[in-house]
């Protein structure tokens, strides 16, 4: 199967959160939440019986364009007795912008028709079902019909009308869209499944609960994607280990030797972290991570050849400073906060400070009409002297303070130091509060600090359905940033291994990364800034808004996190 050109990105299905249902159960319950509904698409209620009586377990998905509206349609199965059914309706929008037939087209193409049989299955002429052809390929950005059968079976969007007898589909969607499944869809031996490798800090790396919500997220969607039967017609596995910074590139070597065909990291430090790189590098094992540190970026960007393989899902940390800059004026134009001075004091961590104190940035501050006052390195670790720090951002006066991203067991220490100080001083930090409870662990403590993250969640209904996802797999709510970025990751890899002809073709998902945005719970994915790394919106300059994350900025009030900016 060839490698898609430049495919663009689907347009989410989902449009509305309002949906209809239907249960069905062995014992002959049956419930509508909409009769007229259903009465009008009797064959709905026939796929529900047929999935009653069969064995297949779901979520099954497909797309149904009777009497020109087009909705998606969800099966699903309880295991326990007695076995019930629930199909659920919702309206959506066509992925790439279809049309109705040219999905009927792609469902045909999918199911191994040529384009003469297409013409005669759907009653149209040969020259009509061609340029129908061309128009899924165009608009997919795809080059063969295997690949649009690979799309189509990742997306879910096999769509009916179609003469489904005619069609080789996945076995679990053919059992239930008629009345036997019939010699043609008799199941091929399974081809070899997908295996991500996940690696999470242990040690006094792992403090704060970040790494937690992180993995709970990446299989959360490793989990719905097994449920679904996996990607492009195989399995989704996966292993998952955590290691110490000094194991880590050891821990990358024997994931790579046990043959994954992508890599998660959890945030390291950047030293650790860098030196993980190196033993993906030979096999060209994708490796996505959402840490910060500008060094990574950095030797990406300077050593492509060895270091392609590497993946950022976020903007670096100097974007943390801008925001805050940014974020100071729009406090001071709207009168929300009146600065005396003009002073700010700069605390930034050690093992990435010298990347973030750059001269560009200390001319930032000039340019933004702040005076520097205070500006240091300090340890991430909640043992570092921060009543001396307090001492010395006490003696400097500064009108505002930023402190980078540390762990929040070290933000607590620093909030407690500077207590006194914060009542007249605004402090500004990043990333830690969103993890979930951070008000209710920190009570007091909180109350006024302003915070922002370079990639977090706001409210949509692909956020709420993951919101919902992930409280009932864990029992807690994903909070604001980590889980979902890296249930993201997972669904970019799913992707991009949906448009090759293999998960091991590492080359052609490499191209699909860095060519074709992703839009998750999180924002839009776009490795497109320097060093394969996400982009921040406003942080990059020029940067079209759709294909980047935004940089959002809270303040925490009555111990609510209240959106400032954007």
């Amino acid at each position: 199967m060839a490698v898609p050109d430049t495919p663009r990105p689907p347009i989410p299905l989902a449009r509305q959160p309002t949906f209809t249902f239907l249960e069905l159960t062995q014992a002959g319950r049956r419930y509508v939440s909409d009769g007229r509904f259903f009465a009008e698409r009797p064959h709905l209620e026939t796929i529900a019986r047929r999935a009653v009586r069969g064995s297949v377990e779901g979520p099954i998905a497909f797309l149904d364009s009777h009497g020109g509206a087009l909705t998606r349609v969800t099966v699903d199965t309880t295991t326990r007795e007695p076995r019930t059914v629930r199909l659920e309706a919702r309206a959506c929008r066509a992925p790439y912008d279809l049309t109705n037939r040219e999905l009927q087209v792609a469902t045909c193409m999918a199911g191994g028709l040529t384009t003469p049989e297409i013409a005669l299955a759907l009653g149209c002429t040969r020259r009509t079902a061609a340029t129908h052809v061309e128009h899924v390929l165009a608009k997919c950005g795809l080059r063969s019909r295997a690949a649009v059968a690979t799309l189509i079976t990742a997306l879910g969007a096999h769509t009916l009308p179609v003469p489904v007898g005619d069609l080789v589909l996945p076995p679990a969607l053919a059992e239930i869209l008629r009345s036997s499944p019939g010699p043609s869809v008799s199941s091929p031996p399974r081809p070899h499944p997908i295996t991500v490798g996940l690696i999470y800090p242990t040690g006094p790396a792992a403090s704060g609960a970040d790494h937690r919500h992180m993995r709970q997220g990446a299989l959360l969607a490793l989990e719905e994607w097994d449920r679904r039967g996996g990607v492009a017609g195989r399995r989704v596995r996966f292993t998952v280990t955590e290691a110490e910074p000094g194991a880590l590139p050891d821990a990358v070597a024997e994931m790579i030797s046990s043959g994954v065909n992508a890599i998660l990291l959890g945030n390291q430090p950047a030293s650790a972290a860098r030196a993980a790189m190196e033993p993906a590098a030979e096999a060209g094992t994708p490796v996505l991570h959402s840490m910060i540190a500008p060094a990574l970026t950095e030797a990406v960007h300077h050593n492509p050849h060895t270091l392609g393989h590497v993946f950022q899902a976020t903007a670096d940390e100097t974007a943390y400073l801008r925001g805050f800059l940014r974020t100071l004026g729009q406090l001071r134009q709207s009168g929300a906060w009146r600065p005396s001075r003009r002073r700010i004091a700069l605390l930034v961590r050690r093992s990435t400070s010298v990347e973030v104190l750059a001269t560009e940035l200390y001319s930032a501050v000039e340019a933004a009409g702040w005076k520097l006052v205070l500006a240091e390195s300090v340890d991430e670790q909640q043992s570092a002297p921060w009543h001396s720090v307090a001492e010395r951002l006490e003696r400097a006066e500064p009108d505002a303070v930023f402190l980078s991203v540390v762990p929040e067991p070290t933000l607590r220490r620093f909030l407690e130091a500077t207590a006194d100080l914060r009542h007249r001083t605004l402090v500004h930090t990043a990333w830690a509060p969103a993890t979930p409870g951070f008000t209710d662990r920190l009570g007091p403590l909180a109350e006024g600090l302003v915070w922002s993250t370079v990639v977090g969640v706001r409210e949509s209904p692909i956020a709420a359905a993951f919101a919902r996802s992930y409280q009932a797999a864990y029992g807690v709510p994903p909070g604001l940033g980590a889980a979902a970025v890296h249930y993201d990751l997972v669904q970019v890899l799913a992707a991009a291994w949906a448009s090759v002809d293999r998960p091991w073709n590492h080359r052609g998902v490499h191209k699909y990364l860095r060519t074709t945005p992703h839009y998750g719970v999180a924002g839009t994915y776009s490795f497109t800034g320097r060093g394969q790394r996400g982009l921040a919106h406003p942080d990059d300059d020029a940067t079209d808004p759709y294909l980047a994350h935004p940089h959002l900025t809270y303040r925490i009030q009555r111990g609510e996190h209240r959106l400032l900016s954007p």
